[in-house]
C-alpha cells in the first residue's frame, strides 16, 4: 500500500511537461526557442507591440497640443496601485476590484485604463486651458462602433460609445 502511495506521489514528477508553442500547438519543446539553464525550458521573445497612431491630420488642434504631446512624452502619473487610487480619489481595494472586473472609474490613471481596455486604435491629443487631453479611440469591428475614452492630465474624465466618421 505504501509503495503504491509513493508511486502516485512521484508520478507527476516523471511526466513530460507540455507548453503552448507560438504556432498554437502543444509540445514538450518548441522549435525556435532559446533553452534556459539546460533544463529543457524554452523562452520566446514577445512580438513587438505596434506603435500608437496619433491623428496628425487633425491639423490645428494637434499643432496646439504642446511640446510634450507632440514628442509623445507620457503624462507623469503615480506608479503604485495605492498612489494611483489616492490620485483617483478612491480606495486601493476599489481600484483593484475595478481592474479585475474590467470596470472603468472616473479618475483612473492611463495605466489602469490600458489594463482594462487594451491599447487604443487611435489617440487624438489636444491642449486647452493648460490641460492636456487625450481621446483614446477603440474600435469594435464586430459591432461596427467606437468607444472613446477621454483622459485629461493622465486621469480618466469620461468614456462611452461614440460615433466616429
Amino acid at each position: 500500500m505504501r509503495l503504491i502511495a509513493i508511486a502516485l506521489l512521484l508520478l507527476p514528477l516523471a511526466a513530460l511537461a507540455q507548453m503552448r508553442c507560438p504556432d498554437g500547438s502543444y509540445q514538450s519543446s518548441c522549435p525556435g526557442g532559446q533553452s534556459i539553464g539546460g533544463s529543457g525550458v524554452s523562452s520566446y521573445q514577445a512580438p513587438d507591440a505596434p506603435p500608437i497612431q496619433h491623428n496628425r491630420a487633425a491639423g490645428r488642434r494637434y499643432q496646439q497640443a504642446g511640446a510634450s504631446a507632440q514628442q509623445g512624452q507620457p503624462v507623469q502619473a503615480p506608479q503604485s496601485t495605492r498612489d494611483r487610487a489616492r490620485a483617483a480619489g478612491i480606495s486601493r481595494n476599489d481600484l483593484v476590484k475595478a481592474r479585475s472586473r474590467g470596470t472603468l472609474l472616473p479618475g483612473m490613471a492611463r495605466q489602469d485604463v490600458d489594463h482594462i481596455m487594451g491599447r487604443p486604435n487611435d489617440v487624438v491629443t489636444s491642449v486647452s486651458a493648460g490641460r492636456r487631453c487625450d481621446d483614446l479611440w477603440y474600435r469594435d469591428a464586430r459591432r461596427g462602433w467606437h468607444t472613446r475614452v477621454t483622459m485629461c492630465d493622465g486621469q480618466l474624465q469620461s468614456y462611452g460609445a461614440a460615433d466616429r466618421r
